[in-house]
């Protein structure tokens, strides 16, 4: 098990199929609903609050996200609310099962730097690179537990699109480049 404390309000835990076996759930099983999801997560929260030495407090407002990771663990994004607390802070539980970033640019230079970026990180599993003619577009397939940190870097260099522009992206555009778009763009630069 992995805990960082990406900032203030966000805590990310890692867990690998093993954390998964001895917590005694699965990624499909992960719903707030039932009440051995609810122990999992407060006993990670716990874990949290020891390792990091910070105060969590149950009561307050929290969003869950659960991404899986291709070897049988996941990880848990734990996102606090500013929002003042109550006896019953909300708690939502979002499962994300498609991980990828849609990054677009009229400006080749800008995805090749990008590239250059992310190849010296080696965090992206696979990479795609479409035109249309005019603009570009990269898809990027990070490794999950790296989304949030990946997607803070393209934010610098490119546009993000939206998750619904995927599939005509594939009909409509021109493919320069699969699976290591990312790999070749950062040695042509």
């Amino acid at each position: 098990m992995n805990i960082i404390a990406e900032n203030e309000n966000v805590i990310c835990i890692e867990l690998t199929r093993e954390d998964m076996c001895e917590l005694d759930i699965t990624y499909d099983e992960l719903d707030y609903a039932n009440i051995e999801t609810r122990r999992v997560l407060w006993t990670l929260l716990d874990e949290a609050r020891h390792k990091l030495g910070k105060d969590i407090r149950l009561t307050q407002k929290m969003l869950i996200e659960a991404v899986p990771d291709s070897k049988g663990g996941c990880t848990i994004f734990f996102t606090v609310s500013d929002g003042p607390e109550g006896r019953n802070g909300k708690k939502q539980l979002v499962k994300v099962r498609n991980v990828k970033i849609i990054c677009g640019s009229d400006n080749i230079d800008d995805i090749s730097a990008l590239s250059e970026v992310l190849a010296r990180d080696g965090r992206v599993v696979k990479s795609e690179l479409y035109t249309d003619g005019d603009m570009y577009r990269l898809i990027i397939y990070p490794e999950t537990s790296y989304f949030r940190s990946i997607e803070n870097v393209v934010c610098e260099y490119c546009d993000i699109c939206e998750d619904d522009v995927t599939a005509y992206t594939y009909e409509h555009w021109k493919m320069l480049a699969s699976p290591d778009a990312v790999g070749i763009l950062s040695a042509l630069s």
